[in-house]
Order: structure tokens, then sequence, then C-alpha cells
């Protein structure tokens, strides 16, 4: 088969990307069968996968975007005899001529609205549901979505697959402690830390991390500080003017973007990761934490409690005094954080690219078998 991937969010950040590139190493390495080309937006890209047939689409603004998406990937596809277009971000040609398997995270844009900006909204109201009706298959992070875009969207149960993701085997391979500690002096980060990483954005809920984490340090609880690591999404002014209200201003580190190379050690020096997303299609950063052992307190909402299973603290998302006691029974309790470090350890085992690659290959298989 001839396999074309539309690879043009490795241009962005956040789990986008790494969905993309984690599902793409894994699959030039075990698939030997298959010839693959991928589609790039930049041409900065060149090169990344040597193994694939790399091509340049050009559109990344919001109407050249559509542009690509509708006519130059379509057309490619066409030219290159394509087989089987695989779509990793919930975005399809409205015709293609090939069948077409999209990667359909989740519903939020659609479902939760408010949490993106106008462009954002008006482009995923006019894509999701392309993606959703025309597909030959859909595949998505959790259970929680498939049910969601099944009930939405009438798709037949055989039709979609929940395909768990995977991390950076990095996370857990053994790291130089000088290393480490050189990232971490990189970003002022201090000896004792709370630890969020993802976008600063509202469906994140940061708000509610600050005033819990306001409740341990007006308390005497904590010495020492909450560290944010993440790029500014949208609407994330009212935050820092909360965080100046309660006199945090030398108590929250934001770090800003930090690559894929040096996240590793962030998560090594964090107490206690938490995580109070209010909407999640599936929740990487969890699962990295749990990969290099540090506790994890999340959401028990969404698909969060599909990630972390029974290896961490599940929590309601809005509840700051709950958040605020979890976070003492893992700072307080050396023998709960240890317990808690070996089962997120066990429990991110379970996961990897490689699992969800094969899945994924076998669902081209059978999509092309059913032409």
């Amino acid at each position: 088969m001839r396999i074309a991937i539309d690879a043009s969010t490795i241009s962005t950040q956040g789990g986008p990307r790494t969905y993309v590139l984690g599902l793409l190493e894994a699959l030039l390495r075990i698939d030997r069968e298959n010839e693959y080309i991928v589609f790039y937006n930049d041409p900065v890209h060149l090169g990344r996968f040597p193994a694939a047939r790399e091509m340049v689409l050009p559109g990344k603004n919001p109407l050249t975007r559509l542009w690509r998406e509708h006519v130059l990937l379509p057309l490619a596809c066409k030219r290159e005899r394509v087989d089987i277009l695989h779509c990793p971000k919930s975005a399809i040609p409205y015709f293609a001529p090939c069948p077409v398997v999209v990667t359909l995270h989740d519903l939020i844009p659609i479902k939760h609205p408010e949490t993106e900006k106008l462009a954002a909204r008006i482009y995923w109201r006019l894509q999701i549901p392309i993606a959703a009706r025309r597909s030959a298959f859909i595949i998505t992070d959790s259970e929680h979505a498939r049910q969601e875009i099944m009930a939405d969207f009438r798709v037949a149960p055989e039709k979609i697959r929940a395909i768990m993701l995977g991390f950076d085997p990095a996370m857990i391979e053994s790291r130089d402690a000088a290393a480490g500690a050189a990232v971490r002096g990189k970003y002022g980060l201090p000896a004792d830390y709370i630890l969020y990483v993802g976008t600063i954005q509202p469906r994140k809920n940061l708000d509610t991390l600050i005033e819990a984490f306001s409740l341990l340090k007006g308390k005497g609880a904590f010495a020492g500080k909450l560290v944010i690591v993440g790029r500014k999404g949208w609407l994330y002014d009212r935050l820092f003017s909360r965080i100046r209200e309660l006199n945090l201003d030398g108590e929250v580190v934001f770090t800003g973007f930090v690559p894929d190379g040096e996240l590793p050690f962030i998560y090594d020096g964090a107490r206690v990761f938490v995580y109070l997303s209010l909407f999640e299609g599936f929740g990487l950063p969890p699962l990295e934490a749990m990969a290099c052992g540090v506790p994890v307190i999340t959401s028990n909402t969404t698909s969060l409690p599909e990630v972390v299973g029974d290896a961490g603290i599940a929590v309601p998302p809005m509840a700051v005094e709950e958040v605020a006691a979890a976070l003492l029974r893992v700072l307080e309790n050396e023998e709960t954080a240890t317990a808690m470090r070996e089962q997120g350890r066990r429990r991110a085992k379970s996961f990897s690219w490689e699992a969800a690659a094969r899945e994924t290959l076998d669902i081209y298989k059978a999509v092309k078998s059913e032409e």
C-alpha cells in the first residue's frame, strides 16, 4: 500500500504534534511492507522522516489551510496514487481520491466552543462534521471520546476505534543527574515544586490549581513553588491577574514552551504533578508524568480516568479544597508518594507508540480490503 499521512500538525505545539511524531516514528520503524508519503505544510520539516517520501503542501494560516486540506491534499493523493490517506488532526478533504482514515481526537471544539478562539470555532464547526461523516474509518484517543462521536454523529461502532496514545521512550530511560540539574537551572526552577505541563488556556482549569496552591501557602503547608510549563494559549489574562491578587507572583514559575528533550528532566524534579483539565480527549501530560515516576493528581472527568486508572488521585476539577487535600496527602506522606510513583510507572508501561502504530496499521489494512 501507499499510505499518505498529513503531518502538518508538527508545525504546532502540544498534543496533536506529539501524536503525529510518535505515531509516524513507530509506523516507519515497524512497517517494512508499505510505502509512506508524509505531507508537511512547511519545508523546514523536510528530512525528519528519511524512511518516507516527504512532500510540502503549503498552507498554515486559516484560509490557506482550507485550500491545502480541500484542494492541494486530494490532488497530491491522486497524483501520487495513494491507497490510504490518514489525517491525524480531525480534518479531512471534502472529496478524496482514496479512502480516508481520520484521527478525531475529541469533540471539545464543538461541545465546548467557549474554550476556543473565534476563528478556531468556525474552522472546527466546519471540519469536524465532515471528518466524522465522510471518513472511511475514525480513530479516536479514548473510549469516552468514542462514545461521544458515535452519539453525536451516528457513527457505526465498527467504523470507529479508540486507540490509546503512547509517550516518548526517553521518559522511562535513566538520565544523567548533572544534566537534569542544568536543565532545571536553565529555567530557574526551585528544589521543591508542584508541576503542571500543558497549554495555558481556560479548559486546562489552572484557576483551580492556583486557588488550591494558595490555600497550601496560606496554611504554611508547602514551602516550594508551583511550576507551569507550556505556551500561552488564549484568555489567560485573568489567570495572571488572580496570581497577583493572591500575592503569588514570586511563588509561581512560568517556563514557557520546553523542548521535548528537556521535558523529562523537569518532570524528574517535581514532587507531584497536577492536571485539572475540564475536558480531554486523552491527556498526554499525566501519562508522561507517570512514566517519569511522578505522583499524579488529575480530574475525574472525560478521558482522564482511562489514562491514569488507579495509579493517581482523581478529584472533581473545580473542587479547590479537595485538590488542596490531595496535594497535602502526597506532599506530607512519603509512603503514599512512593506507592504512587511505583503504580504510575507500572501503569505507563501499558501504553506505547508501537502498540498504537500496530493497531493503526491493522485499520489501514482493513480499510484497504473493503474497497
